[in-house]
């Protein structure tokens, strides 16, 4: 009877031995690079963006708060392409301010909100622009909330949020309150 030699049980051991005691090919482990896991939680480095700590730029899908988003189901609004008559969206639009609007179809009701990044180096010439337009200065619970003169159309009176690095354009004032955090 003849035996056969088997390479293969000997060299798997060895290559689990090898793996099972760290062997890191001369690579120090706190420089090794990061898991997928690791770099998956870090956050991305200054180099990568001017702010590190700012928030990512708001979208028409994240410019209000869950409870914002619930009101226009609620009332009927969807996402339309609608005109935005105020000079000061207008303005806001011109300067790059994100634009978005839901009205509900078949009426005229339209909800507007503009949202524009505001540097601190910014913010003293849009608070001039808000006086301006007419807008005062509120008393409401919304920090940084102006209140601009009565809509002709609506009967409402716009209202522009300065706070956070941002100003906020909301053409229905209780829409203010569902606004989500800028910062």
């Amino acid at each position: 009877m003849t035996r056969r030699l088997t390479v293969g049980g000997p060299f798997v051991a060895a290559l689990a031995l090898m793996l099972l005691s760290g062997c890191t090919n001369g690579i120090d482990d706190a420089t090794a690079a990061p898991t997928a896991t690791s770099s998956a939680s870090a956050e991305p480095s200054a180099s990568a963006s001017p702010t590190p700590d700012a928030a990512p730029a708001a979208t028409c899908d994240t410019v209000l708060s869950a409870e914002g988003y619930q009101k226009l189901s609620d009332d009927g609004l969807e996402p339309t392409t609608a005109g935005f008559a105020d000079t000061l969206a207008e303005r806001m639009i011109d300067a790059g301010g994100l634009a978005c609007s839901w009205g509900k179809p078949q009426t005229d009701i339209v909800l507007t909100v503009v949202q524009l990044d505001v540097s601190s180096s910014t913010e003293a010439t849009w608070s001039e622009a808000l006086a301006a337009e007419g807008f005062v200065a509120g008393d409401s619970a919304v920090a940084g909330e102006f209140t601009g003169p009565v809509d002709g159309g609506s009967g409402l009176s716009p209202v522009a949020v300065l706070a956070g690095g941002t100003l906020t354009f909301v053409s229905v004032p209780a829409f203010a309150s569902m606004l989500a955090p800028s910062s």
